[in-house]
């Protein structure tokens, strides 16, 4: 499998552009996923800011893949909210544009699929339709993470999704984590029903526990208030048990990486790896840099081990 190694920015949310891009360059990752969180949140972006950090990426030899926005979340939103959504998302492009980014994450909407209304849904196909439409002429694609607790929870609503969409800039993240977690299949037949809309792979690991005594156990529920804080979060409304999960090293979790790219080698992907591990500090995870090249030690091992 001939894929490009990035590495996302989320475990450097707490340290800054040049810790990030330096940290990347030198464990030898090819590329790196940009966060809008930060100095770049909302796209407020200097001209000259973006400048210098296309000059980073260019000393560095990385390539920008994708920027991970919260951007969008069109099926919550009220119409004027959703005007303000559009405006950020025009502020990224010129951002992605100066720097030769391809690629930036929208949200149809942090609500779960199988609530969402019908008035809702259309809201949100309109309004990604008319995002696509700004990204393509950029020669820029628009792509969704594929998430728990949104319009793209599954691989049934994924594919619905975009086909009602009906852009061909438009495609997924496939993230197993957060697939693991609604819970649904993330393996081998899903990726072959993915094959025509898979632009971008997120690599992490997490297990789920018995319960919560784990100093660093978080719940199923934990993004309401992480991704509250970007966007609205409609919670499930009959949800279940609470259910816990805790963050480990890749391949030492849950997830069963062997089952994804055997998958992945049998659609021929040939697109990016992108490492999203996630860490905090006083965890027993490491962080930044240690973190980082762990990572990037694990996944080639497990490319190694598959002969992929």
């Amino acid at each position: 499998m001939k894929a490009t190694i990035v590495l996302g920015g989320n475990m450097y949310d707490d340290s800054t552009i040049e810790h990030f891009l330096k940290d990347a360059a030198a464990i030898g990752y090819q590329g790196v996923e940009i966060r809008g969180v930060g100095e770049l949140k909302d796209g407020y972006i200097p001209e000259e800011r973006a400048q210098q950090i296309k000059a980073m990426l260019e000393s560095y030899k990385l390539i920008p893949t994708n920027l991970s926005l919260f951007a969008g979340g069109f099926a919550c939103n009220s119409d004027d909210e959703n005007e303000e959504e559009v405006l950020k998302w025009a502020r990224y492009l010129d951002f992605a544009s100066t720097i030769g980014c391809g690629m930036m994450r929208l949200n149809p909407g942090f609500i779960h699929s199988d609530e969402v209304s019908a008035e809702d849904y259309a809201k949100a196909v309109r309004l990604f339709q008319r995002c696509a439409d700004m990204a393509s002429e950029r020669n820029i694609r628009a792509v969704i993470e594929m998430h728990h607790g949104t319009l793209c929870d599954t691989a049934d609503a994924s594919i619905a999704f975009i086909e009602s969409v009906g852009r061909s800039n438009v495609g997924l993240i496939l993230d197993p984590v957060n697939l693991y977690q609604v819970p649904t299949e993330y393996g081998i037949s899903t990726i072959e029903r993915l094959k025509p809309y898979l632009f971008n792979i997120h690599v992490k690991d997490i297990i789920q526990l018995k319960g919560k005594q784990y100093p660093w156990a978080f719940g199923y529920n934990d993004y309401v208030p992480h991704i509250g804080k970007y966007h609205r979060v409609v919670p499930k409304t009959s949800m279940e048990e609470e259910r816990y999960f805790c963050h480990r090293l890749i391949n030492q979790g849950g997830i069963d990486w062997y089952e994804v790219f055997r998958g992945l080698e049998q659609i021929g992907y040939s697109g990016y790896l992108t490492i999203e591990s996630v860490s905090k500090q006083g965890s027993d995870l490491p962080v930044h840099t240690v973190l980082a090249q762990q990572c990037y030690t694990d996944l080639q091992y497990l490319l190694q081990t598959m002969n992929v």
